[in-house]
Order: C-alpha cells, then structure tokens, then sequence
C-alpha cells in the first residue's frame, strides 16, 4: 500500500476523532432548525401535541378498552375527537388523517392492541 495513502487515512482517523470527541464534549453542536408544514401546521407544533398526547393516549385505552377488538373503534373515535378538540385549542388545524395516523402511531408506540385489530379499528374509525 502506498505510504501517501496510509498517510490519508491517519489523517482522516484524527480529524474524525476530534470531530466526534467535541460533538460528545458539548462544544461542537448542530443546530438543525426543521421548519416544514403539514396540512399548515407548524412541524415543531405538531411535534409538541404529539408528544403531549402520546401519554393520555396510553392512559385512556388502558381505562376504556377491554380487549375485546369491537370496542376499539369506539375508543379511537372517542380519542381522535379528543385529539382534534385539543389541536385547535393550541389554534392547529390538522385534518382527521394525519391526527388518525398520529393515534395509530402512538397506540403501536404502546403495544396495547395487535396490528391487525388496531388497522381494522382504524378503518372503522371515520
């Protein structure tokens, strides 16, 4: 092997190793600022109401949902209805299949229901 090329490489190797060294210290950061919209809605808004929510969502379906697979829907419908009042209280308007697949998402986050019970409860839901 080329004595340039070996050379490259522990250069590459310390340059690599400091990088990560001051990532990992705190004094190098990355300050990645996300602005996008869904359906005219803020990403960190939606983010926000997300991470509110997950925890009430759990809650909820542990309080109201038995188990039994024709119930889940009613549940759902009951926490989507919910979800929506919620969003435009923080003045967000998200229409009802983002805020579906929102609660979708963080019922599987739960492992509360089966993934084929849980897609025929979506369905069901309006």
């Amino acid at each position: 092997m080329p004595q340039w090329l070996i050379a490259f490489i522990i250069l590459d190797l310390v340059i690599t190793a400091v990088v990560i060294a001051l990532f990992v210290s705190g004094r190098l950061k990355l300050n990645v600022k996300i602005e996008g919209a869904v359906s005219n809605v803020n990403f960190r808004d939606l983010m926000e109401l997300t991470k509110d929510k997950h925890a009430r969502i759990g809650e909820y379906i542990r309080a109201n949902w038995s188990g039994a697979p024709e119930q889940l829907p009613s549940v759902l419908e009951t926490l989507l209805a919910e979800l929506e009042r919620d969003a435009q209280s923080r003045g967000m308007t998200i229409d009802r299949t983002l805020l579906k697949s929102i609660l979708a998402s963080s019922v599987r986050q739960h492992h509360l229901a089966k993934g084929k019970e849980l897609e025929q409860a979506m369905k069901q839901v309006a």
